[in-house]
This record gives C-alpha cells, structure tokens and sequence, in this order.
C-alpha cells in the first residue's frame, strides 16, 4: 500500500509567475508523510541552501510553466504548476517518485498562521507547521512562558504584613517577566499586550484619583485626623459599655474592670501615639502622593497599609482576648479530664488513664469553678474584638482583590476578540476545492473560542490573592487561635 502524503502549501503562491519552496518533512506514521512548505522566494538562492541536501528538508518550484530538469540534482524535490490553482506535476522523496494521486494539497494563510497566538496550544500539524515557520525567520515560537514566572510565586516572609511591600516584590516581578519574555520572543505579544494596557490603566486611574483628592492636603490631613479620632473614641466607648452590664449581661464585675482599663489603656497609648504623629501627616500624604503616581493599585496597598497601621490597637486587643480565651478553653478542656480520671500525656500524644487524689480533685473542682464562671467575660471581648479583626481582614482582601483584577483586566484581548483579529484565530476550518488534480483543500483559521478561555489563556502571571478558607476562620474562632 502507498504512503498517503499530505502537502501544506502556502496560498500566497497564487499568481506569481515563478517561485521557488523551502520546506521540512515530517513522517508520522508508515501510512502517511507530511509534507511542509515554509519558506518561498522569487529569487533562485533560495537554492543555494546545503540543508537541501538533508533528508529530511525538500526544494521545490512553482510556476505556470515548469522547465525540466530545474530541481533534478536534489533528492526531495517537489514541482507545482500553478495555474488556477497549484496542481503537483512531480515529487521526488529520497530519491524515489511518489504519486502524485496519493497526495493531499492544503492550502493555508500564511499570514495567519505566522501570526496567530492561539494555534501554539493544539497538538496538530499546524501547530507543527507554524513552529517550523518561525525557526525559518530565526524566530521562536510564540508560546506562552509562564512557567517560569508563575503566578503561584511567594513574596519574602518579611514582606507579609505589608500590602504595598507584597505589591512593589510581584510588581517588579512582573517588569522582570515582560522584559525576559519580550527579549526572548522579539516581539510584543499577547500577554504583553495586556500588561501594557493595564498598566496604563492603572496610572490613569491614579493619577485622576491624586488630582480630585490631594488639590488640597491639609483639608484632607484634617479630615484623616478627624477620623481617626472618631475610631478612637468609638473604640473607648465600646470598651466603657462593655465595662458596665452590656446587652444586660451579668458579668465578673472585677475581672470585667481589670480587662477594661487594660485595654483603655493601650487605646490611650495608641491616641497618644497617633496625635504626636498628626504633625508628621503632611510627609505622609507627600509620600502618598508621590507614590500614587505609579498607579491606583500602589494606592490601594497603601490605603491597605494605613488601615493597618490605624486599627493596631484594635489588633492588639483582639491578640490579648484570644489569648485569654485559648488560655481557658485549653484549662477547662484539661481540668474536664480531671473528672472522668483521664489527663493528657505529651509522650504519646494522647489520653492516659489516671487516679487523682482528693486533693488533687478539690484544687482542680476550685480551678475549673473560677474559669468557668470568669470564661462569659472574657468570651465578651473576644467576640467583639473578634467581629473587628474579620472586618478588618475583609477590606484588606477587598483591596487585593481589585488590585488583582486591574492587573489581570484582559482590555487587549477583548480588543482583538472584537475586531476578530488573526492573532486569537486558533480554530481550524477545511474547505474543500473542486478541481481537476489531486485532492485539494483550503484551510482557514477562525476566531470561535470564548472571550473567557482567551482571558484565561493570555493572562500574565499576577499573583491572585489568597482566599478567606472560611472554615479554618470559624475553626480558629471556635479555639481561640489567631486569625492571620
């Protein structure tokens, strides 16, 4: 049986008088050759090529008339004689000719397969067929390198309780990939091509931001104290009212007062701190304004930043409270054991039997007495300040999550998703032409893919924010470990 050979023919040649082919064969199995046309020329140099000596690299020449004997000292050659359409009047494949009845010619934009970005990712001869196109202009394939700038990348340990600082680390690192991507591959892709208009984004929004709210920083520095000194006072009421009988609650009165003018306490340092500071607020704004103009997204890591830095004294307190709470949780789960003869050993990680004196049982009945009925204080507290930690960390993560969603908008892609441009046209569409010769097809590239897969595919690599795991939230609350 013969070998079916498939012929990838570029549909510019069509009305030109002469020219001549380069191209690369491929055998993929014992039943069927393909064969690739990918460089041509009107100039006879193209000839002059010693890799046509290689097995696996074919001349060829096409023209309306075919003179004989022009490619007869190579080993694979190919002659098409173009007429109305291109007709295969011989072929020669290490020597020895095939026929031309066995052979299927495809014709395919050349243009377009050069230029699409989304023919890279299928597994088909075409992606074959534009990978060896782009080896014959010197070019690599324009294949997406995200592996080695993934977005799943860590930022330093030591930049974790800093928004703007995690922002500036993936920031660069994402300058670094535009640079080692658009130097390796020549040429301003896809990805790029969101980056870039992201980028602009991003500073337009910062800049009209900064003129509509920093015309005048005083007013603002005002307004930003005012604020403040409105959290504060709020948090000194809620403190006083949770000092007394909240909700009509029944509380260890001393254990309550000693708690509240703790905590009165370090929100009175923290005031002390933030009205020494208010002269110091216009180098802040300076500073912010300065930044600002990077973008929207530096503004939102330092408003993040700032929300930090106002709510610490809250942070503090809600620390002490959870620590309290897992400090009596933690006793009254191990004093419970005391009652059923049980207790906790470390050795083997787990409950040993136990036979308690009565000693022993009395001072822990006395134990257990004072943390439970201390135990609705202290849970009064925790919720509350629990309550400002989880908002707390819910505007941070709002703020993250629009700075990941202008960094990974997709404008560009939506602009040549629009205008159906050749660069997203990825599906492949066969039409087959009716003539006189061989089998004859025409291949064209279309645009069918979703503006989502698209987004998804030619998204640079933005680090995505981490997700509130809500269940190891409410498992901390329960436990009294902290919430981070």
């Amino acid at each position: 049986m013969s070998q079916l050979v498939k012929i990838l023919l570029p549909e510019i040649l069509s009305g030109r008088s002469k020219v001549f082919l380069k191209g690369i064969i491929r055998s993929t199995d014992q039943e069927s050759l393909t064969i690739f046309i990918t460089t041509f020329s009107t100039s006879s140099n193209l000839l002059a090529d010693k890799k046509f000596n290689e097995e696996n690299t074919i001349c060829g020449y096409n023209s309306d008339h075919l003179p004989k004997n022009i490619l007869k000292k190579y080993p694979n050659s190919i002659l098409i004689e173009n007429l109305q359409y291109p007709k295969i009047k011989s072929l020669t494949v290490n020597g020895v000719q095939r026929n031309i009845e066995n052979c299927i010619v495809m014709l395919y934009d050349y243009e377009k397969i050069k230029c699409s970005e989304t023919l890279c990712k299928s597994e088909c001869c075409f992606s074959m067929l534009q990978g060896l196109i782009f080896e014959d202009c010197s070019k690599l394939p324009i294949k997406p390198d995200n592996k080695l700038y993934s977005s799943s990348h860590s930022s330093p340990s030591w930049l974790e309780s800093s928004m703007f600082g995690q922002h500036l680390y993936n920031y660069v690192h994402l300058i670094k990939w535009f640079l080692n991507t658009a130097k390796k591959k020549r040429k301003i892709t896809i990805e790029h091509g969101n980056f870039i208009a992201t980028v602009i984004l991003d500073v337009l929004l910062g800049y009209l931001i900064l003129e509509l709210l920093v015309n005048d920083r005083k007013t603002i520095g005002t307004l930003l104290v005012g604020i403040l000194e409105k959290l504060v006072n709020l948090m000194y009421s809620l403190l006083k009212w949770l000092m007394g009988a909240p909700a009509g609650l029944k509380l260890n009165n001393a254990f309550n007062k000693m708690l509240g003018n703790y905590f009165l306490y370090h929100v009175e340092l923290w005031w002390l701190f933030l009205d020494m500071s208010g002269e110091k607020l216009d180098i802040v704004m300076h500073i912010y304004q300065y930044l600002g103009y990077l973008g929207f997204t530096f503004q939102a890591a330092i408003i993040s930043d700032m929300m930090c830095l106002a709510t610490f004294h809250c942070y503090c307190i809600y620390v002490y409270a959870a620590r309290l709470f897992s400090l009596q949780i933690s006793g009254l789960t191990a004093l419970l054991r005391l009652f059923v003869g049980r207790k906790y050993n470390p050795l083997r990680g787990g409950i040993d039997s136990c036979e308690y004196t009565n000693q022993e049982m009395f001072v822990g009945t006395i134990a257990f007495t004072i943390l439970l009925l201390l135990l609705p204080t202290t849970i009064m507290y925790y919720i509350v300040f629990t309550m400002f930690r989880v908002l707390s960390l819910s505007v941070q993560y709002v703020l993250a999550k629009v700075i990941y969603i202008i960094q990974s908008m997709p404008f560009y892609v939506m602009i040549l998703w629009m205008t159906r441009s050749p660069k997203i046209a990825g599906d492949i569409l066969i039409q087959e032409v009716e003539c006189d010769s061989s089998i004859l097809l025409k291949v064209k590239l279309v645009c069918n893919q979703s503006l989502g897969d698209l987004t998804e595919y030619f998204k640079p690599p933005v680090k995505a924010p981490k997700q509130f795991d809500w269940s190891n939230i409410i498992s901390n609350v329960f436990t009294g470990k902290q919430i981070i």
